[in-house]
């Protein structure tokens, strides 16, 4: 049976902190799955490495109904730099008291594409296996009340130091943009165009107007609606001007770029 080091095991800190941890996950040459805080060994397969920022409360002073909401509804939340609406989804939780681990989408960008079903909404909440899209605090409320966290916190927290800054993605520029387009796809292809040139970034534009470029547009979106932008590993079908400029947050392109097409 494969065995995991489970994150939860930061909540034995005795004190509420609010702190930055780096870790490390690889398989052993038995199938294990480790997680550690120092590197893996020579022989270690798939090994990734993760800062992740860990929010813990001594889970000893909490009720026991309190104690098994963390054990049964672990809560997760996704973040990407997101401004206010970021910074009030942490309020929430800090508000109730609660323990919960964030993760940041630009950093660990595959781990949150598949997380949040493809989808590049942020904030992202798990409570257990519920997934919420987005902040909306009578939903969040809903889930947290339903999986037995207290509406505030059940003890007063200490003052939190300063979290470390999250880490950041790699330059905007090193990340390759491709837009499938072709001569019939008319008015989408061309604001497809238009908005990556107005945030300034340089992409690669590819016509499929043959067999070979038709067939490479379906392995890579798996169909052949176009535009297709193509961002790193990440995609998007079609136009949609709200899409394109979340996935391009999400891969760390700033507004204020200065490049062009090529």
């Amino acid at each position: 049976m494969k065995r995991i080091v489970m994150l939860g095991m930061l909540l034995l800190a005795t004190t509420a902190t609010l702190f930055a941890a780096q870790f490390y996950r690889w398989v052993d040459e038995k199938g294990n799955v480790e997680w550690r805080d120092t590197p893996p060994p020579p022989n270690a397969k798939k090994v990734e490495q993760r800062n992740i920022r860990v929010n813990t409360i001594q889970t000893s002073e909490l009720p026991y109904s309190v104690q098994q909401a963390v054990k049964n509804f672990p809560v997760t939340l996704w973040l990407t730099d997101c401004g206010d609406l970021c910074d009030k989804a942490r309020a929430h939780l800090n508000r109730r008291g609660m323990p919960y681990t964030e993760r940041n989408g630009q950093s660990e960008i595959e781990a949150f594409k598949k997380a949040s079903g493809d989808g590049m909404e942020v904030p992202l909440l798990f409570v257990g296996n519920k997934r919420l899209k987005g902040y909306l605090e009578s939903d969040w409320d809903a889930a947290l009340d339903t999986a037995g966290y207290p509406k505030t916190a059940v003890a007063p927290l200490k003052p939190q130091p300063k979290a470390a800054a999250s880490p950041q993605p790699a330059a905007a520029t090193d990340l390759p943009v491709r837009l499938y387009t072709n001569s019939q796809c008319g008015p989408q292809c061309a604001q497809a165009k238009e908005l990556l040139g107005s945030r300034g970034i340089k992409f690669q534009e590819i016509a499929v107007e043959d067999p070979a470029r038709i067939e490479e547009v379906k392995k890579v979106s798996g169909d052949t609606i176009l535009p297709v932008l193509v961002v790193g590993s990440l995609f998007l079908r079609g136009f949609d001007s709200l899409g394109y400029n979340q996935l391009l947050d999400l891969a760390g392109f700033r507004r204020d770029q200065q490049a062009s097409p090529q």
